[in-house]
């Protein structure tokens, strides 16, 4: 690929995400040719459709997550920095998430990212398990129930949401025999990521 079309593929896909990001989830394809300065024909050059461009995305946030897992490193309590990682994207794309689930490759896609996702949670909680901080039975499936449930629980209010955020961490974690700091069990502080 050329480096202009290279330019040209990652700027949209930068658009986007910040779209999505910001809570646009039926932003149009549209919109973002035109926010990243190309052209339609351009757009449709490197996405074949809404869902393809989404992918894309996707990508780029499971590189995050990634990226974040291996910034936490080996860390006893590397799990519950990455919780609080995925629980953010969790609420971020909710609304795209609903629009995802009424279509079967949609559908696919969150089941493939959840899979991916599932993988990276493996290590930290064997280490967070060996360390005698989470139960010995959670398994990565209920990581990512929790993470949902965390991000769920984040209302539209943007005045308290950053509250409702932390109390339904700190509960998970407390049902899961985590750190729990907010909850005053122990003095050592949750990985911060943002």
């Amino acid at each position: 690929m050329r480096k202009d079309a290279a330019r040209n593929r990652d700027r949209l896909i930068a658009v986007a995400r910040d779209c999505f990001r910001a809570g646009a989830a039926d932003v149009s394809l549209e919109d973002i040719a035109i926010k990243a300065e190309v052209g339609r024909s351009t757009l449709f050059r490197n996405f074949a459709d809404r869902l393809d461009l989404i992918r894309a995305v996707q990508a780029v946030e499971q590189q995050a997550i990634a990226e974040e897992r291996a910034r936490l490193g080996d860390r006893p309590d590397a799990l519950f920095g990455l919780m609080r990682t995925v629980a953010k994207l969790t609420f971020i794309y909710r609304a795209m998430d609903d629009a995802l689930l009424a279509s079967p490759a949609g559908k696919a896609m969150m089941l493939q990212a959840s899979r991916e996702t599932a993988e990276l949670f493996t290590d930290p909680i064997a280490r967070a398990k060996a360390a005698g901080l989470l139960h010995a039975d959670v398994m990565p499936e209920d990581i990512l129930i929790a993470c949902n449930m965390i991000g769920s629980a984040q209302g539209s209010d943007f005045e308290t949401s950053d509250a409702v955020f932390e109390r339904g961490f700190a509960l998970i974690l407390h049902g899961i025999g985590g750190p729990c700091l907010a909850m005053g069990e122990r003095n050592e502080p949750i990985p911060q990521t943002d």
